[in-house]
């Protein structure tokens, strides 16, 4: 989905700085988003006050309803996807092998779905 609305806003996004925080990703405030996102997946619960902090000083609190949503949203996605074990089309698959490739995500557990034929 990020990499779909980048391309529709002609935004350059580097998505290898999902793997790798050292790296720039091309999104205004996304050193705070990503933060936001390890925070809201993660079981520290210090680390998701200061991440959610972090997020409303840099960029409001409107942004952190609205990044809060968003998150929900992937988790819905991803819950219903992996119980399902809805497989990737045979394009889609194809489309995305290199960035999966790239990034490591044919690595994650959950991928054993979505590679099914």
């Amino acid at each position: 989905m990020l990499r779909a609305s980048a391309k529709a806003n002609n935004i350059t996004v580097n998505l290898a700085a999902v793997m790798d925080r050292t790296l720039d990703s091309g999104i205004e405030h996304g050193d705070v988003l990503l933060a936001f996102a390890d925070a809201v997946t993660g079981a520290d619960q210090d680390a998701a006050h200061a991440a959610r902090a972090r997020l409303v000083e840099r960029m409001g609190p409107r942004a952190l309803v609205q990044a809060a949503a968003i998150a929900a949203n992937y988790s819905t996605n991803d819950r219903a996807a992996n119980a399902t074990g809805i497989p990737l089309e045979g394009m889609f698959l194809e489309d995305t092998a290199a960035f999966r490739s790239e990034l490591g995500i044919d690595d994650f557990p959950s991928a054993r779905n979505t590679l099914r034929r």
